[in-house]
């Protein structure tokens, strides 16, 4: 499973993430990824996580493993909700958090990872679309 975290630079502290609970998967972050960047670095991704970085049609269509979306904080315009509607891909957020501050960033790490476990044990949590 390849999971990439396209803009870890916008969460405040850069936290550092806990683990998965797979027995194989690639982690990718990029710290600011520009939007043929995230073209170019997440065509295999299984699972993009994104604070800001807009998350287009065109990457939601060709990224042909993609299974999951992340919005990492409250917001989630930045994502092509219908783009994934019409690929049958669930996105997630994590609610009522930005971001802006370490304490924040730090609760939006433990979120994604516990959304990803969610995910994968077939009872997603915080679906948005």
């Amino acid at each position: 499973m390849n999971i990439v975290l396209v803009d870890s630079g916008q969460l405040s502290g850069m936290p550092e993430f806990p683990p998965v609970n797979l027995p194989k998967f690639a982690w990718l972050e990029y710290v600011d990824l520009t939007e043929d960047g995230v073209d170019d670095r997440c065509w295999r991704a299984d699972i993009i996580i994104s604070v800001n970085t807009p998350i287009n049609a065109k990457v939601i269509s060709e990224t042909f493993k993609l299974k999951l979306l992340i919005a990492a904080g409250d917001k989630s315009d930045h994502i092509d909700l219908a783009a994934a509607k019409k690929r049958g891909i669930p996105v997630c957020n994590i609610p009522g958090l930005t971001g802006d501050t370490p304490e924040n960033a730090r609760k939006i790490a433990d979120q994604i990872i516990d959304t990803i476990h969610a995910w994968l044990d077939e009872k997603p949590i915080n679906l948005i679309a």
